[in-house]
């Protein structure tokens, strides 16, 4: 009998070292944020889905009475910290009633304090960005910033990209969630909005997965519903009529590569386009009134 329970202490010990310690959530944020400061590269997926439907309630032809907006957007990229430097593609399709379906491709690249953009074909640079665009263009590092502030609880493991992470569900206050929605919906002037009453109004379910290796970042995805009436935009009563907008939208951002050797180099085509203000100070030329004087 002896024996018996012997073993059976000796079989519980066996087990319980093989129990996964699993960190608590301010542990295992600290550990994520230390492993950002060290990224020196990172290669990332982009894949985006958004519906938008623009219902006039005053409206009587039901035909009329609701627009519906989609758009698809997928893109991939690479970041090189140390050098400053990031590239970037976006194909975006969107579509609509009126207009049917239109594609447009995107290709930006950033160095040391320059944006070179190149839409539909045509190329054009922005020198002189300030040192805040160059943090935005980090995306791990933003996103880590906005988990960081937000409360989060482990739900479990998964694997991503064939890497052990853990799954973690992420709740933002409403600043995190103010720059949430400034990421997935940027088009949308949320900073004359009622923030309070639409953060209280969303559902949004915001999941993250962080590797149980290297702490960093593996894959975010955010999704999120939302109805804004006219009051929640600020709208004078009246002028626009009973206006209320349906969003949903569905992120998803896989990060990998992190730390593998990359050279991100700018096209000659990029680096020879005209500068944005270049361009537009020659339309503001061609809109200037003539200064000849006609003398009858």
């Amino acid at each position: 009998m002896k024996k018996l329970l012997m073993l059976l202490a000796l079989m519980i010990v066996a087990f319980s070292g093989c129990v996964e310690e699993k960190p608590g959530p301010e542990e295992l944020k600290a550990m994520m944020i230390e492993s950002v400061e060290k990224v020196e590269t990172v290669t990332f997926n982009t894949d985006t889905d958004q519906t938008i439907n623009v219902i006039n309630n005053s409206e009587t032809n039901r035909t009329l009475r609701t627009m519906t907006f989609e758009t698809r957007s997928v893109g991939d990229g690479v970041l090189n910290v140390t050098d400053r430097a990031m590239r970037m593609t976006m194909t975006t399709t969107a579509i609509s009633e009126d207009s049917g379906e239109i594609v447009s491709e995107m290709e930006a690249y950033m160095k040391g304090d320059t944006m070179y953009t190149k839409v539909d074909g045509n190329w054009t640079k922005m020198p002189g960005m300030p040192e805040e665009m160059w943090d935005q263009q980090n995306q791990v590092k933003s996103q880590a910033e906005l988990l960081n502030a937000s409360e989060i609880e482990l739900v479990g493991s998964e694997k991503v990209n064939g890497e052990d992470a853990y799954k973690v569900n992420v709740v933002p206050d409403m600043e995190t969630f103010t720059a949430i929605l400034n990421q997935q919906i940027g088009s949308m002037p949320f900073y004359i909005m009622n923030m309070t009453e639409i953060f209280e109004e969303t559902d949004m379910g915001w999941t993250t997965w962080i590797s149980k290796g290297s702490h960093l970042p593996l894959k975010t995805q955010v999704a999120l519903e939302m109805a804004i009436t006219a009051d929640m935009m600020g709208l004078p009563a009246g002028e626009m009529g009973e206006i209320e907008m349906e969003i949903e939208s569905d992120s998803t951002v896989v990060y990998s590569n992190y730390n593998e050797p990359v050279v991100i180099e700018v096209p000659q085509e990029a680096l020879a386009a005209p500068s944005w203000l270049d361009m537009l100070m020659a339309m503001m030329a061609q809109t200037q009134p003539s200064n000849e004087t006609i003398v009858e």
